[in-house]
């Protein structure tokens, strides 16, 4: 083993503890000792690129690039560097030479999936998120991305299929247990919305949206303490979110208590006179039935006091 390949094991070991700054120091000496290694500058652009120094990031994998110009991984990770930059052109033209040097490249075909399901053609992610996984069914993160599609189209059976593919993969994602919580939610299942909400809870006490998506099923079962308290919870971690704040006023109103409940919702008026309109909340919120219906209530009081 070189004392370059060294240097780059002991940076990886690092990553694997999270310790960045060690890790940065590693890699720069791997490349003060063989300026000419790409592997060194792609690894550590890789990491400039995650801790969001992205001008550092796109000097090493710029670098990368240019002494192994033929390497599809590298193209690649600048792929996801243009990508996180906005720069949508530069991260396809990266990617065609990833699969030009590399046709049946999953990582490549999931990536393009990505960017074009950012830019809004569902159809063209689709086909790449599925041309992954003939490539490669082994891929949890595009499973979830396409099951997210499924879900936009309204196809929610499909949608939850395709999260539990990606939770057998990865079984500690709570942003797929909110998703397929959704899901069972538009399937008619409840309980399982509920088991999968509280799940995410569980693996990230911080995940704002499955608060949220609880609150509505505890909403829907007219168990109104429960959705008050996720509602509550949910606006300690996003106070300013109209989501919730919509829903905590709905289930304050739905509790008897008017006075608070209309004094939120004014100020939500204050912010866009749109929220006089219930069924534009609605569509807005992707509130179920029993929240929009609160809704009528709650503004009809309004318009009395």
């Amino acid at each position: 083993m070189t004392q370059t390949q060294d240097l780059l094991q002991q940076a990886q070991a690092h990553l694997q503890n999270a310790e960045h700054d060690a890790a940065l120091d590693l890699f720069s000496q791997a490349i003060a000792a063989d300026p000419d290694n790409p592997e060194g500058h792609y690894q550590r652009g890789m990491l400039l690129l995650e801790l969001e120094r992205t001008r550092e990031a796109l000097r090493d994998l710029d670098r990368a690039c240019k002494l192994a110009s033929r390497e599809a991984k590298y193209y690649l990770g600048r792929a996801r560097l243009h990508a996180a930059r906005g720069d949508w052109d530069n991260a396809m033209s990266d990617i065609r030479r990833v699969l030009k040097f590399d046709p049946n490249n999953a990582d490549a075909y999931a990536e393009r999936g990505d960017l074009y399901n950012y830019r809004g053609q569902a159809d063209k992610a689709m086909a790449d998120y599925n041309k992954a996984l003939e490539l490669n069914p082994n891929l949890p993160a595009v499973y979830y991305n396409r099951g997210i599609l499924y879900a936009d189209q309204q196809k929610h059976d499909l949608a939850k299929a395709d999260y539990d593919r990606s939770l057998a993969l990865e079984p500690d994602d709570s942003d797929v247990y909110t998703s397929r919580g959704a899901a069972l939610f538009y399937l008619d299942d409840l309980d399982g919305a509920v088991a999968d909400f509280t799940k995410a809870i569980e693996l990230d006490a911080e995940n704002a949206r499955a608060y949220n998506n609880r609150a509505v099923v505890k909403f829907v079962q007219q168990k109104y303490e429960a959705a008050l308290a996720d509602y509550a919870r949910g606006l300690e971690l996003m106070p300013q979110e109209p989501l919730l704040i919509g829903g905590f006023a709905l289930t304050s109103h739905a509790l008897g208590k008017v006075d608070e409940a209309r004094e939120l919702w004014r100020g939500l008026l204050r912010r866009d006179r749109r929220y006089a309109d219930p069924d534009w909340v609605g569509k807005l919120m992707l509130w179920p039935p029993p929240l929009v219906e609160e809704t009528r209530k709650l503004l009809a009081g309004l318009k009395g006091s």
